[in-house]
């Protein structure tokens, strides 16, 4: 057998030099039971965010406890649903892969009606956000955030 994965991985995997176990991030929208919001500054579609699990270093969703599981479910679903109200998509698609940064995490990718590839995944490609167009999504999704947990105190679509 002959090694692809990069020679470094098992020391990524238990955390060494983690970008995501580093705080606090400047493009974080929502903070929730365990895990923090971040907008991507290169996202493969318009509206694309992460939701990191935070608290801890976990590489894989096998590694939380079943209080953990059903925290992380909750704000996923809570950040979907921000992102569905801020951006508007036909449909919504989740990711969890951390084939480069082993901390998990969530893409979460909204899909329009005319994106590259209805009915498929989006192809990995990146563009780098304009800065102007990065702030006013990021001021967007904080400002939406920021109503529902004083309104209601937490996300319900």
């Amino acid at each position: 057998m002959t090694r692809t994965w990069p020679e470094n991985w098992d020391a990524r995997k238990r955390g060494d030099n983690c970008p995501f176990c580093a705080k606090p991030a400047d493009n974080s929208f929502h903070t929730g039971r365990v895990s923090e919001a971040l907008l991507e500054r290169h996202p493969i579609g318009n509206g694309h965010v992460v939701v990191v699990f935070r608290g801890r270093h976990v590489a894989d969703f096998t590694g939380l406890s079943p209080t953990e599981l059903s925290d992380y479910a909750a704000d996923i679903q809570t950040v979907g649903a921000l992102v569905e109200r801020v951006f508007r998509p036909c449909h919504m698609n989740y990711m969890l892969l951390g084939n480069i940064v082993p901390h998990l995490h969530v893409h979460v990718v909204p899909r329009y009606l005319d994106d590259a590839a209805p009915e498929r995944p989006l192809p990995w490609t990146t563009t780098a956000l304009p800065d102007a167009v990065f702030a006013e999504q990021l001021q967007r999704l904080k400002a939406e955030a920021g109503h529902h947990v004083k309104v209601i105190g937490d996300f319900v679509k």
